[in-house]
């Protein structure tokens, strides 16, 4: 997939813009603050961590035992952002 694509993706922005601002959140955390269909936001996350924009750790050291899987911006990530500011400029 190009990466034009992959960014054009609706809430791929705000997913990016959100882990920006927050650091470090777990699926949950940015489920609630994008608010789409969960098996969807997977699926961005995964394509977005194949293309190097975002990065995973698995947590298996919780309280219930099940693992959490925590996602962060990488420098291309940011880099990413970039382009949503340009476009908005214009």
């Amino acid at each position: 997939m190009s990466i034009l694509k992959l960014l054009s993706k609706k809430h791929v922005e705000n997913i990016l813009k959100l882990l920006n601002e927050s650091g470090e959140l777990y699926v949950q955390q940015i489920n609630d603050e994008v608010k789409i269909n969960k098996s969807n936001l997977s699926q961005l996350l995964q394509e977005l961590q194949d293309n190097g924009f975002v990065s995973k750790r698995i947590d298996e050291d919780t309280a219930k035992n099940l693992p959490k899987s925590y996602f962060k911006l990488t420098e291309k990530g940011k880099k990413a952002l970039n382009v949503y500011e340009m476009i908005e400029e214009l």
